[in-house]
């Protein structure tokens, strides 16, 4: 059921600036030639030895990132699981009735204070 972990997104100021702070310190590398571009955020993924990091950078007033940044400050957003088959997951989280955000996430409240992301095993970033 669980691959295991996908990535671990980081909520941060600037995109290019932690990139570059993880090139220097740890031999970082983007993945693929662009990210994901929200009204909301921006994301980039970034690849450290095995493992993936998505960088979410706030764009514009008010928005998820943005209001994460605000009352949290950098760090960790959340926790990205690869599973066999989402429908499952989200299936025991209705039966346990935990809060899910858009069949995509678990919500903190749900889950001992942890956003855990759910994506299936074919899904691409």
């Amino acid at each position: 059921m669980i691959q295991g972990i996908h990535h671990v997104g980081i909520a941060v100021q600037s995109i290019d600036t932690v990139a570059a702070f993880l090139k220097e310190m740890f031999g970082a590398e983007f993945v693929g030639e662009r990210g994901l571009e929200t009204p909301e955020f921006l994301s980039r993924m970034v690849k450290i030895g095995g493992s993936l990091f998505e960088l979410l950078e706030p764009r514009g007033q008010g928005g998820l990132i943005e209001r994460y940044l605000s009352s949290r400050g950098e760090g960790i957003h959340h926790y990205s699981l690869q599973v066999d088959d989402p429908e499952e997951v989200f299936k025991l989280c209705d039966e346990k009735g935990m809060k899910v955000l858009a069949r995509r996430f678990i919500h903190p409240k749900s889950a001992h204070g942890m956003l855990i992301e759910i994506i299936g095993t074919n899904e691409r970033f």
